[in-house]
């Protein structure tokens, strides 16, 4: 799917495509969660040891696919799995963008939350 001349997986919610755009547009600097986010394991996260954390920058070519640039002087990232980010928070402040309609944290996630 191609927006803004940015290619995203067909199976990224348009919610989730809209506060990419914006984020990356206005320079937002924002962290992300990935999971599951169809079928019966739908929004559970997947435990990754660190959140994903950055800019949202784009590729070069002629196929641009959104990356997360981690700071303002880095050159590149690694790409964005766009069809599996489950949260998006902004980094300062944590507020949250985007969160999957059945959101729920892996359980080392949730524990590191509580304590």
């Amino acid at each position: 799917m191609l927006i803004n001349e940015t290619w995203y997986h067909d199976e990224t919610p348009v919610e989730v495509i809209s506060v990419l755009e914006s984020c990356r547009l206005n320079k937002t600097r924002i962290k992300f969660r990935y999971g599951h986010t169809t079928g019966p394991d739908a929004g559970i996260d997947w435990g990754d040891s660190m959140d994903q954390c950055g800019y949202v920058g784009r590729s070069g070519g002629t196929m641009k696919v959104p990356l997360v640039i981690y700071n303002k002087r880095a050159l590149g990232g690694p790409h964005i799995l766009d069809h599996k980010i489950i949260k998006i928070q902004t980094s300062r402040g944590g507020k949250v963008l985007y969160q999957h309609p059945m959101y729920q944290p892996h359980s080392e996630v949730a524990n590191l939350t509580t304590t």
